[in-house]
């Protein structure tokens, strides 16, 4: 401040002053706050954010996989592994609220489309699980029980299956089929049909244009297979055991 009462300029004057005793150490800074993630806006957003996590942790497996094996079976629905996050954010849509657009650069058309997406996934999972270091090959069944029975992704695919079925059973029902008819069609176990038929009429959570669709298929007498194939029968009825046994404990 003294240097204000020079007559004129400029002016260099030694500060004879020591420095404290906390010295400034050259360091790269850094903002000292944490902000938080910003929450989910909606329940699928926060499905998504969860499946991506769970992908982004296999992710080192599958690029070592990769790198080793030199291929990948990710590619059927039109996209490849890159894009798993966008893949599984399609299914989170159809299985919260049965959204059926369609991103830009898939090759199929929805529903159909999930068919293929979820061949990918499948593919994702699997092929960083088998890349995993130090841990033995596992068998088919094993994967098969770790990605039905422990992943988040295994749920989803359960959560679009029971879209699509709820599709197709109100398609079959308004078309005068009987419940053990549409249990044949759909096959689905002896009484299926019967046990949800009453959720559905209440709240079957399916939007007109996939009734539309479902109906679209069997008009066309084709197979419509997109209800069953997500999830294979064999791990389709051991989760059901599964629920079933949780809920008896829960009783006792």
């Amino acid at each position: 401040m003294a240097l204000v009462d020079q007559a004129s300029g400029p002016a260099l004057i030694d500060y004879n002053g020591e420095e404290g005793d906390d010295a400034v150490e050259d360091e790269a800074w850094s903002c000292p706050v944490t902000f938080p993630a910003p929450a989910p806006e909606s329940e699928a957003d926060a499905l998504t954010a969860q499946l991506q996590q769970e992908a982004q942790l296999l992710r080192p497996w599958f690029d070592e996989g990769l790198r080793t094996r030199g291929r990948t079976s990710v590619g059927t629905s039109g996209k490849g592994a890159d894009s798993v996050d966008e893949m599984l954010r399609v299914l989170a849509r159809f299985a919260v609220d049965g959204e059926l657009a369609v991103p830009d650069g898939f090759s199929h058309p929805m529903p159909q489309l999930l068919r293929f997406i979820t061949d990918d996934v499948r593919d994702f999972y699997n092929e960083a699980a088998i890349s995993k270091p130090g841990s033995k090959f596992p068998t088919p069944q094993e994967l098969l029980d770790w990605f039905f029975l422990e992943t988040v992704a295994g749920e989803v695919f359960y959560q679009v299956r029971e879209k699509l079925l709820a599709a197709d059973m109100l398609v079959l029902t308004a078309k005068g089929l009987e419940d053990d008819e549409i249990d044949v069609r759909l096959s689905l176990a002896k009484g299926t049909t019967a046990a949800k038929s009453v959720g559905l009429l209440k709240s079957p959570g399916v939007k007109r244009e996939l009734l539309q669709k479902s109906a679209e298929v069997f008009q066309a007498n084709q197979p419509n297979r997109l209800s069953w194939t997500i999830v294979p029968i064999a791990m389709r009825d051991c989760r059901d055991e599964r629920v079933a046994a949780r809920a008896e404990a829960g009783k006792g």
